[in-house]
């Protein structure tokens, strides 16, 4: 079993310089979402002193005594506590431990040069020096407020390892031993120094994903927190507008009756008041649709909806502007559909097609049957001709908040082509726009028709 141990030496403390380079390519290849920058150069650093240090050791005889062991070791332990230093910034840091910890390496290193050192003193300041940062490192991990099993873990391989160092350095007196005597404990602490290496560097890599994922755990627990608050604030808002908006109108159409014998400039400023308030009226039923769709609280009941049914009890379709819309449907098509929300989604055209028509042309709503994948249904369409060099682009007009370049003195949010296309895909459905080129535009909504099943 001795001889079994008794491992070359030689060859350790070059798989430990090539271990050590492939741990630094490794940590520099992990993307990290979270702020990791301080770990990551540390850890980096940690790697390749060790790696030097490993290298320059494993040329002991070859080059001078001062480069190898007085300056190699002094590498090693930088290296170390380069490492615990990393680990302990993805921990809960606390900056003054680090201090402490690098004086103690730069401390122990300085040794190699005051004192005249034999090689077992080398190894025993070495090992001794070592166990301490090593050890102080998995004390860190372990003591971390925010512990994990995966901290726990890890604090406990290192903290393991420090015993075994001072193992190492007392038997460096007792049994003479150097960096290269063969030696059990020399291929104990070798073995575990190559194992370390490899759950050093798995280990970083976990507790930066650990990190990671609590940093992406706190922010969605904050934006639902703002969410939350946002809602409940919307809520409040929609509800006193629309209580004030509510009283506007009722004092609105009650002046309207009363002053009717006064003259027309009179009543035509009491209906723009009443037009203000059902402006907005929309722009806050708009918001409100729009504060359910980002919760995922709304609603679908579909059913058989018949097109011309449904544009028939539009507002906007029994309202003062009805003389524009030439509305080209039959009372046979229908679509599968939630009647609510198609009613929104119809409004939002025609309301967009009224504002932004060039004045006194008409307005088309029509219906084709256009089957999709196999599956028939109906495109609704809202035609309507713009000013020249006015007509949106294809990639902007279903942006959320988008609102064209002649938007600027027409009353909107910017939701009303938005909120079409979601309430449409929501029902199995798309929205679209097809301008012509020549100024005429077309907005439409493609729903699925109802099945044979569902008719009967």
């Amino acid at each position: 079993m001795s001889s079994f141990l008794e491992l070359d030496i030689l060859t350790f403390l070059r798989l430990l310089v090539i271990g050590n380079l492939v741990a630094m390519v490794m940590v520099f290849a992990y993307r990290s979402p979270g702020n990791h920058a301080a770990p990551i150069r540390f850890f980096v650093l940690a790697r390749l002193c060790q790696s030097m240090a490993f290298l320059l050791i494993s040329l002991r005889g070859q080059i001078p005594l001062w480069l190898s062991a007085h300056v190699g070791n002094p590498f090693l332990l930088v290296g170390f506590a380069f490492e615990i230093l990393a680990l302990a910034r993805l921990c809960d840091s606390q900056p003054h431990k680090e201090r402490l910890l690098m004086l103690w390496a730069l401390g122990c290193s300085a040794l190699y040069w005051i004192l005249d050192s034999t090689p077992t003193r080398l190894v025993t300041i070495t090992s001794l020096a070592a166990a301490l940062i090593v050890g102080t490192g998995g004390l860190h991990l372990l003591g971390s407020s925010r512990q994990s099993m995966l901290k726990t873990l890890t604090g406990s391989i290192y903290l393991g390892y420090a015993p075994i160092l001072v193992l190492r350095g007392y038997l460096a007196q007792t049994d003479t031993i150097s960096v290269m005597t063969v030696h059990t404990i020399q291929s104990v602490v070798y073995l575990i120094q190559f194992s370390l290496l490899l759950a050093g560097t798995v280990g970083f890599l976990l507790l930066m994903k650990e990190a990671d994922d609590q940093l992406l755990r706190e922010s969605e627990q904050r934006e639902r927190q703002r969410r939350t608050l946002q809602s409940n604030f919307i809520d409040m808002l929609t509800h006193e507008l629309r209580a004030a908006l509510a009283v506007v109108k009722i004092s609105s159409s009650s002046l309207k009756r009363q002053l009717t014998d006064q003259p027309p400039e009179v009543s035509r400023r009491v209906e723009n008041i009443g037009r203000a308030a059902d402006s907005m009226s929309a722009i806050v039923d708009r918001c409100i649709e729009l504060e359910r769709l980002d919760r995922g609280e709304q609603s679908i009941h579909l059913s058989e909806c018949v097109l011309l049914d449904v544009v028939a009890d539009l507002d906007v379709v029994c309202g003062p502007d009805s003389p524009r819309l030439a509305i080209q449907l039959n009372d046979t098509d229908a679509v599968l559909a939630d009647r609510h929300l198609l009613e929104v989604a119809l409004g939002n055209l025609i309301d967009n097609a009224l504002k932004y028509a060039v004045p006194g042309t008409p307005i088309t709503i029509r219906c084709e049957a256009e089957p999709r994948d196999g599956q028939a249904g109906f495109r609704l369409s809202v035609d309507n001709q713009v000013e020249a060099g006015t007509a949106p682009g294809t990639e902007q007009v279903f942006v959320r908040y988008f609102r064209g370049s002649n938007a600027h003195d027409v009353s909107g949010t910017g939701l009303g082509l938005y909120l079409t296309r979601e309430l449409a895909r929501l029902q199995g459905g798309e929205a679209e726009y097809r301008p012509d080129g020549a100024g005429r535009v077309s907005f439409s909504i493609w729903l699925p028709a109802p099945s044979p099943e569902a008719a009967r």
